[in-house]
């Protein structure tokens, strides 16, 4: 992140504070009515005192600019599920010397994206307690609790892996540090059921069917980060993992 310019640095911190507004509004209650609406009902408020007391046409119509600003806000962000990710084309993956986790080691992220279990499968934004590991034979599975003892999962092996960028998510005051993970999806309550109940898939079978998802992990660390990085693109020579 240093070496982000000050504009953009600027430009990143506040869109990312209008997710994190948007999102925390939305969230919490006051009275049993979301923030969100008392923010609509307070600017409504105005309006009408605007238009009763004779403060004026710009009065009045600064009150109409920000009720659709705030409610464009709110749709842009809820389309966005709250975040917004950012590539860094400057990012150099992780040289083949580079030390990877250990097999079965897990490691601590915050997930964001979409994770799922046969039966269900549920959005999560900057989600802890989540865990990322490589198996011995090298599939990769994360583990989110999305509810205490309650978790939802994505399953990823080398054929399915696509794409890793290193990035920013842009959610809060400043940007956070993450990888973008992008793979075939054969896990979930919408995929094929003989395909739901292990890892990735068999030589012949047929990937040009399967949809992509990404996932992001965010990181406090970023030597973690280059880490998990290292263990994502082991032994998988044919994906593209520049970008």
């Amino acid at each position: 992140m240093n070496h982000l310019s000050p504009a953009k640095h600027f430009y990143y911190s506040a869109i990312g504070r209008l997710y994190a507004f948007a999102y925390t509004s939305q969230r919490r209650n006051f009275l049993g009515i979301p923030q969100s609406g008392w923010l609509r009902m307070g600017i409504f408020a105005v309006f009408a005192a605007a238009l009763i007391g004779r403060w004026g046409w710009f009065a009045v119509g600064l009150t109409v600019l920000l009720w659709f600003y705030v409610s464009f806000v709110y749709r842009r962000a809820r389309r966005a599920d709250y975040n917004k990710f950012v590539a860094d084309d400057t990012a150099v993956p992780p040289p083949p010397t580079a030390v990877p986790l250990k097999p079965n080691e897990k490691t601590a992220v915050h997930a964001s994206g979409r994770y799922a279990v046969t039966d269900k499968a549920d959005t999560v934004l900057l989600q802890k307690p989540a865990h990322y590991w490589r198996v011995p034979l090298g599939d990769h599975i994360v583990m989110v609790e999305y509810r205490p003892k309650r978790f939802l999962y994505q399953f990823i092996s080398p054929r399915t892996l696509q794409k890793v960028q290193r990035g920013w998510i842009l959610y809060g005051k400043e940007p956070i540090p993450t990888l973008a993970i992008t793979f075939l999806e054969v896990w979930g309550q919408d995929e094929n059921a003989s395909l739901q109940y292990y890892v990735g898939g068999g030589p012949t079978d047929d990937l040009s069917r399967l949809k992509p998802r990404t996932i992001y992990f965010s990181f406090a660390d970023t030597a973690v980060l280059q880490k998990v990085w290292a263990t994502l693109i082991l032994a998988t020579d044919d994906t593209d993992f520049a970008d």
